[in-house]
Parts: structure tokens; C-alpha cells; sequence
């Protein structure tokens, strides 16, 4: 062929490497599937993996655990959307109280409370509080509306309205159940330690007395005298005084206790508070009085809220 012919054809396969090197992705198929590379191991540098790979056109990035960060970005993202529950914000522990850090499982207790802007009740009977120091997890069961006492009293399930709280306290309940505090419930202090106390709300024994006055004998001072002497939310429990009325010992008899009041007063509007008691039935403490986090998980597992302290 002579020289000019051997150059025409030197000339004619550069042209066709060039033509398939632009076919096949050029200038991007160096940077898309640079390869895999592992740097110096230590002291030199950290030894880790990386560099790109090309599949069928995704480029995947190595990462130092051998996976590709599109991979694990979509597996965060698989367990975030797994872990969140759909109750965050509306039910909270209260951080601010110092019942976990309690040194005994009758005082130790934690409060739930229920967002203000929620829209309906949420029930938390099967929620699980748990410690992530310890491991220690209890499951939070049911409550009855309306404590009756003398009775069997059923729990269904916890419902919190809008705006209310429950203390889950450790130990064993006072008084045999979980239930909502009333207007009389203050009666129950009388004879049962709470953690924390109950407050004396009831109404006053005067002011109880005044619904029946009118059937009492106008006469009968001693009655009135003795009423004004009953500290409120407290029965009687010594000997009625000499010439006090029939009707008068009646009345306190079967008004001026825990339930008598509930009787009278169940249907008031303002009968109930918004707050709940809890009780756990453990006879040992269940969190630690510092460097602890608590969790508060749904019925499905779902991360409901955290407090650490």
C-alpha cells in the first residue's frame, strides 16, 4: 500500500475507536463508573472503601459499610417513616416533672399529657413505657371513668381527651384500680396515701348541709354547729354530740364521704377533672434517678415521644 495508504489507515481506526468511545458513553463513562478504590489503611489514612459503579445505567456510590448511599438513604428514610408515630406531639411526657427520678416504686410515677389541639380522645391502653438505659418496659393498661367504692371496678380502655393528663405511677394502686379524679375523690386521701397527693377539692360540708336545711328542726343548733366543725373531704369518724337530730345524723351519714358524694354530685357538670391515675402494679422502681431516657411507644411499636434527663 506505501506510506500514504498505511497513514489512511492508521488514520481510519482512530477514527472508529473515537466514534465507539462516543457511542459508549464517552467522557461520562469515566466519570459515572470510576470504579472502586480503598484508601491506605491506618496511620496512613482510614482504609475505607469508596468510588462509583455503573449498572445498567444508575450510578451507585460505595460507601465505608459496602452499601450504596442510595440504598441506605431510602432505608433511613423506610425507618423513619416506621418508628414516627402518628400521635408525636399530640401525646407527651411532661419533662418538667420530677416523678421518675422518685426513689421508691410508691412515689415513683411519670405524667402523659394529651395535646389541647388534638380532636378526639386517644386511648394509650397498650402503650408501652420503656427505659433505653436499663431495658425495663411496662405495658400501660386500662382505667375506670367513675371509682366505686365497695366494688369491682371493670378498666377499659384509657381514653385521653384533649387537654387532660394521666400520672402512671410504679407501684400498686391505693385502692385497688386506675381511675379518673372527681370532685370527690379528695375523700380518698383521707385514708390512702397517693403519689402524687390528691387534692382536697370536695365540696364543703356546709355547703351540703344547706340542700337539707330546710328539713332539719330550726331548732337543732348542735347540727349545724357540728357540721361547720367537719374539715372538708373528711367523714366522720367520731361519736355524733349529744342532742343532734335523727335527720342530721342521717345526712352526714350517708352524704359526707366518698360515696355519698358521688351520688349527689355525679351528674354535675363539674364533676370530673382532667386528670387520670394510672397504676402499674410493680413493687420495685422502674426508672433511674438520673442519666436516663424514657420511651414512649404506640400500640404499633412507634415512637410516641422520648424524655431524657
Amino acid at each position: 500500500m506505501g506510506a500514504k495508504g498505511d497513514l489512511i489507515f492508521v488514520v481510519f481506526v482512530m477514527i472508529a475507536i473515537g466514534i465507539v468511545w462516543v457511542v459508549t458513553g464517552g467522557p461520562e463513562r469515566a466519570r459515572l463508573n470510576q470504579g472502586i478504590f480503598l484508601k491506605p489503611p491506618s496511620p496512613l489514612d482510614s482504609g475505607e472503601i469508596y468510588g462509583n459503579i455503573n449498572i445498567d445505567g444508575t450510578s451507585l456510590n460505595i460507601n465505608t459499610s459496602g452499601g450504596s448511599s442510595e440504598s441506605n438513604t431510602n432505608t433511613k428514610q423506610a425507618e423513619t417513616n416506621t418508628v414516627t408515630s402518628e400521635f408525636e406531639n399530640k401525646i407527651s411526657i411532661k419533662h418538667s416533672s420530677t416523678g421518675p427520678k422518685r426513689t421508691s416504686a410508691e412515689d415513683e410515677y411519670i405524667t402523659l399529657t394529651a395535646s389541647s389541639r388534638n380532636n378526639e380522645k386517644i386511648s394509650i391502653t397498650g402503650w408501652k413505657l420503656e427505659s433505653i438505659v436499663s431495658k425495663k418496659q411496662v405495658i400501660i393498661g386500662g382505667a375506670t371513668e367513675v371509682f366505686r367504692s365497695g366494688l369491682v371496678n371493670s378498666e377499659p380502655a384509657l381514653k385521653l381527651a384533649p387537654g387532660e393528663t394521666v400520672v402512671i405511677a410504679t407501684g400498686l394502686s391505693p385502692i385497688g384500680a386506675s381511675f379518673k379524679i372527681n370532685k370527690c375523690s379528695g375523700y380518698l386521701e383521707q385514708f390512702q396515701d397517693f403519689s402524687p397527693r390528691l387534692l382536697k377539692r370536695c365540696p364543703y360540708p356546709d355547703d351540703e348541709f344547706d340542700d337539707i336545711a330546710s328539713s332539719i328542726p330550726v331548732t337543732d343548733n348542735v347540727c349545724e354547729d357540728f357540721i361547720d366543725d367537719i374539715r372538708r373531704c373528711e367523714m366522720v369518724l367520731d361519736a355524733f354530740p349529744l342532742g343532734i337530730s335523727s335527720q342530721c345524723t342521717t345526712f352526714v351519714s350517708k352524704t359526707i364521704n366518698y360515696t355519698g358524694c358521688v351520688e349527689k354530685h355525679r351528674n354535675d357538670l363539674d364533676f370530673f377533672t382532667k386528670e387520670w391515675r394510672a397504676f402499674l402494679g410493680r413493687n420495685a422502681e422502674l426508672w433511674r434517678d438520673k442519666r436516663e431516657t424514657i420511651r414512649l411507644t404506640d400500640s404499633n411499636g412507634k415512637i410516641v415521644d422520648t424524655y431524657t434527663y
